[in-house]
C-alpha cells in the first residue's frame, strides 16, 4: 500500500506470561481486563509457542524472523549477526518513526536488538531488592513509552510509528508494589522458615527456589506465590490499558497493528515426573507448555478490512511473527525467514498452516537444546558438553508431560525430522563469547551464580 495508508505497529512482549493466566485465554481472576478488551479486537491465538526460553534467543526471534542458528544469539548474553536484518531496520529504512524501550540487560544495546531503532532506551526495573518499593520503580519503561507516545501523536510532521515495548516486571521475582502485593491474597513477611538458614521471603525468587527443591516450602506459600505473579500481571494490564486508551482518545487506535506476547512462560510448581529438567520455579522445566506455550493478541488496523476476528487454535511460532506483520504492512517477505506469515488463517480461520509443528532451539549456559512439538508428540534433544539425552513424550495420552515415552521408532523419525529442519534453516552456529559487562550485569540480576 501507499505510504499514507501504511499501519502503526506497537509490539508489546511481556516477559514471563503464561496465557492461561489471562481473562482471555479463560482464567477466573480478574488479572487482565484491558487485555480482555484488546482481544475483543484481535485474533487470539490459543495455541502458539516461543522457540526459545531464554529472553536474549526468544526476542531475538520475534524481531528478526530467524531461529537462533540463524541470528546467533542463542543464550543471554550474546550478540546477533551483523548481517542478520532485524523488523526495525526494514521498517526504519522505509520511513518508520521506530522506537525500542527495553525492561532487561540481555536485550539491551549489547545484544544488537537495537538495531534499527532510532530510539532505544533501557529501562531496568529493581529486580532482587525487596525493601518497601516506590511504585515509580516499576513504571519507567511505561512512562517512557507514554512520553515518546504523546510527543509523535503532538507532531505535526510524522511518518507511522512501530514501537517495541518490553516488559519485564512479570518475571521473578514476583514483587509488585502496593495496591497490587495483596490485591489477589494476603502475603507472608519475611519470616524464619524450618530448614532454611537465612531469613525466608517469598518475594525473592532466589530463597523460592531454594525452598522449593528443598522441599521445605509450605503449601500455603504457593497460593502467596501465584498471588503475587498475578499482582504483576494486573500492574502491567492497567499500565497498557493506558496506553491504549490514549491511543483511543487522540484518534489513533484504529490505524495501529497492536501485537502482545510473552517471550516464555513459567513453572509455577508443576511438577514433572521424568527426571529431565530441574525442578521449577521458573522456567528451568524449558520445554513443558508450561514454559513454551505463549500468548499472542494481534490486533489489526482499520485499513486490513477484516471482517471478523477471534480466537484461531491452529499451532503458531513466534517465528511466525515478522513474516505475519510484513505481510499485514504490505512488505515482501524476504525469502530467507522460516516461518509463515499468519494473515491467511486471519483471512480464512478455518485453514491450515502448513508445518503442522514447532521446533525450538537455543544453547543456555553452553547445553544445547532442539526440539519439535506436534498435535501429539514433543521431543526434546539435549546436548551437554558431547553427552547426548532426550525426552519423548505422548501430549495426548500424557498431558501433564510425566513420562518419557518408550517409542524407538518415534524417536528416529523426530531425530531425522530434526536433522532435516537443521539442514533446511542451515545451522550454522558460531556465537561470540558474552562481555563483562554482560556478566556482571547477569550476576547482579541473579541470572547467572
Amino acid at each position: 500500500g501507499a505510504d499514507s495508508r501504511r499501519a502503526n505497529v506497537l509490539l508489546i512482549t511481556l516477559d514471563t506470561l503464561r496465557p492461561d493466566h489471562l481473562n482471555t485465554y479463560g482464567y477466573e481472576r480478574d488479572t487482565s481486563p484491558s487485555l480482555g478488551e484488546l482481544a475483543k479486537d484481535s485474533f487470539v491465538f490459543d495455541r502458539a509457542f516461543t522457540v526459545a526460553t531464554n529472553s536474549g534467543p526468544s526476542h531475538a526471534t520475534m524481531l528478526t524472523g530467524l531461529y537462533p542458528a540463524q541470528h546467533g544469539l542463542l543464550d543471554n548474553g550474546q550478540e546477533i549477526n551483523d548481517e542478520t536484518r532485524t523488523l526495525a531496520e526494514i521498517l526504519s529504512q522505509s520511513g518508520y518513526d521506530t522506537a525500542g524501550f527495553v525492561g532487561y540487560y540481555a536485550l539491551s544495546e549489547e545484544s544488537g536488538l537495537d538495531k534499527g531503532f532510532q530510539s532505544f532506551e533501557f529501562h531496568p526495573i529493581v529486580g532482587h531488592d525487596h525493601d518497601e518499593k516506590n511504585p515509580e520503580d516499576d513504571l519507567k519503561g511505561f512512562n517512557a513509552v507514554t512520553g515518546w507516545l504523546e510527543h509523535w501523536i503532538r507532531a505535526d510532521e510524522k511518518s507511522p510509528f512501530f514501537i517495541w515495548m518490553h516488559v519485564q516486571n512479570i518475571h521473578g521475582s514476583y514483587d509488585p508494589p502496593p495496591p497490587y502485593n495483596d490485591m489477589f491474597g494476603n502475603i507472608s513477611r519475611p519470616q524464619a522458615l524450618e530448614g532454611f538458614k537465612d531469613e525466608f521471603d517469598i518475594r525473592c525468587a532466589n530463597d523460592l527456589a531454594k525452598a522449593w527443591r528443598a522441599g521445605i516450602l509450605p503449601p500455603h506459600f504457593r497460593d502467596e506465590v501465584i498471588a503475587l505473579y498475578d499482582g504483576e500481571i494486573r500492574l502491567v494490564d492497567d499500565q497498557l490499558g493506558q496506553i491504549f486508551s490514549s491511543l483511543k482518545s487522540s484518534g489513533v487506535y484504529e490505524d495501529t497493528v497492536i501485537v502482545v506476547l510473552s517471550d516464555h512462560g513459567e513453572v509455577l510448581f508443576e511438577i514433572y515426573e521424568n527426571g529431565f529438567y530441574k525442578k521449577g520455579p521458573g522456567h528451568t522445566a524449558r520445554y513443558t507448555d508450561t514454559s513454551i506455550h505463549v500468548p499472542l493478541i494481534l490486533k489489526p488496523a482499520k485499513v486490513h478490512e477484516f471482517e471478523n476476528t477471534g480466537h484461531l487454535g491452529q499451532m503458531v511460532s513466534s517465528v511466525d511473527l515478522v513474516p505475519t506483520l510484513l505481510e499485514l504492512l504490505g512488505f515482501q517477505i524476504p525469502k530467507n525467514l522460516p516461518g509463515e506469515s499468519l494473515v491467511p488463517v486471519m483471512r480464512q480461520p478455518l485453514s491450515a498452516l502448513t508445518k503442522g509443528k514447532i521446533f525450538f532451539h537455543e544453547k543456555p549456559y553452553g547445553v544445547e537444546y532442539t526440539g519439535i512439538r506436534t498435535d501429539q508428540w514433543k521431543f526434546v534433544h539435549k546436548e551437554d558438553e558431547g553427552r547426548e539425552s532426550y525426552l519423548l513424550t505422548d501430549l495426548i495420552n500424557d498431558p501433564e508431560e510425566n513420562h518419557s515415552a518408550l517409542s524407538s521408532s518415534k524417536v528416529q523419525e523426530m531425530k531425522a525430522l530434526l536433522g532435516e529442519w537443521k539442514k533446511e534453516n542451515q545451522f550454522s552456529i558460531q556465537t561470540r563469547e558474552m562481555t563483562e559487562a554482560m556478566r556482571t550485569a547477569l550476576k547482579e540480576g541473579g541470572y547467572l551464580r
